[in-house]
């Protein structure tokens, strides 16, 4: 059982007690208390407790069904998840407890790519009502089952491709290193996932050369630069922030190089590198980029991804089941079993992100650029 609670409404939670599988019947003589607990250690009592009624609408404490009342006054002082909270019964001989999410009306749950309700429902009546009828007839999957495994496949995918899925705000520091990034985050637009790119070293050769400040990021495809500062020797006592007209960008591979194009601002940098590096070393750290990296408008860039991810999320709904292998047709064909290839699905996957075997193809070199290697003997 997994209910839902909306913010600010009231609220009948209906929750059957099972042990072992099997409901069991409640005395209704006896009391029945449910109390709402957050799943987030240390378990905070949110909700207090409050006396079941074996008279509310929807109860039948003979087959073990209890309902939980909760006031708009109430419910309005919870906080909308991830991470959701639980509904505690404690009865005559019993503790039992479900997972409850909490969500407000005028929010609508998604994750990066999807909203919650049209892809269960999308999955449910496209990619998944053959497969249920073969592999797992007369079993209904929970819509949460199937979000999971969308959710799932989501971050297999983005962690595969090595790049965010959706555009995604960068910061040098963490709001626990600095204390200024907390508000920079409030500001973001609602939704947008921020992350942390750890700052860049400073190497003496920097400037040296056909570099022209090069600096490789490691998140793509680059969206935007907000900001390039130099920090030596501590953010808070020493940092240069490089004029915005010196910074050249290659999006696709988030490529950097500065170069300098305003002459007021060339003196005090000079002053600063020669501070910073008199000592011709490499200084960790001293480069902090922020900025924002990923995928603009996936559904129209690169409409294979999406289509991927739902192969991958059918995929992981298919492996959950332990399904077997090879099968079997009895003598007088009344009982049979069904063979399935994993691999093939996999495969399907697997041509999608790195394209057809002995090609260079793929969601991998659309987004990476065609990818090779060097082979040969040293002097």
């Amino acid at each position: 059982m997994t209910a839902t609670i909306i913010i600010g409404q009231d609220e009948a939670l209906s929750a059957t007690v099972q042990v072992d599988g099997a409901p069991v019947s409640i005395d209704t003589t006896k009391t029945v208390n449910a109390r709402i607990v957050s799943i987030a250690p240390p378990n905070t009592v949110l909700l207090p407790d409050r006396a079941c009624d074996h008279t509310a609408t929807g109860a039948d404490w003979a087959q073990g069904v209890v309902v939980a009342a909760f006031t708009a006054l109430e419910t309005n002082t919870l906080t909308a998840g991830p991470p959701d909270v639980m509904l505690v019964l404690s009865g005559p001989g019993f503790v039992k407890r479900y997972r409850v999410h909490v969500e407000q009306a005028a929010v609508i749950p998604s994750s990066l790519l999807f909203v919650r309700d049209l892809i269960v429902d999308e999955l449910r009546q496209n990619q998944l009502v053959l497969m249920t009828q073969s592999f797992f007839p007369g079993i209904s999957l929970t819509d949460d089952f199937i979000w999971e495994s969308v959710k799932a496949a989501e971050s297999d995918m983005s962690r595969r491709l090595r790049v965010p899925l959706v555009p995604t705000q960068f910061y040098p520091l963490g709001p626990d290193q600095d204390p200024n990034v907390q508000a920079q985050i409030n500001a973001l637009p609602a939704g947008m996932p921020w992350a942390v790119d750890t700052p860049y070293d400073y190497d003496p050769d920097f400037f040296v050369g056909e570099k022209w400040g090069f600096i490789n990021l490691r998140q793509k495809p680059l969206i935007t630069v907000n900001k390039i500062r130099f920090v030596y020797p501590a953010p808070t006592i020493g940092f240069y922030d490089v004029p915005d007209d010196w910074i050249r960008i290659d999006k696709k591979y988030a490529h950097i190089r500065l170069v300098p194009a305003t002459s007021p601002f060339v003196a005090p940098l000079n002053a600063f590198i020669l501070q910073a590096v008199g000592g011709g070393r490499t200084i960790p750290f001293a480069l902090h980029v922020t900025h924002q990296s990923g995928i603009t408008d996936p559904w129209k860039t690169y409409p294979e991804l999406i289509d991927t991810v739902k192969k991958m999320a059918v995929l992981r709904i298919i492996e959950n089941g332990f399904l077997p292998s090879s099968g079997s047709i009895s003598a007088d064909g009344l009982s049979q079993s069904m063979s399935v290839d994993m691999q093939k699905y996999r495969d399907t996957i697997e041509v999608a992100i790195d394209g057809p075997k002995g090609s260079n193809g793929g969601l991998m070199t659309a987004i990476h650029g065609i990818r090779g290697s060097a082979l040969g003997q040293g002097p």
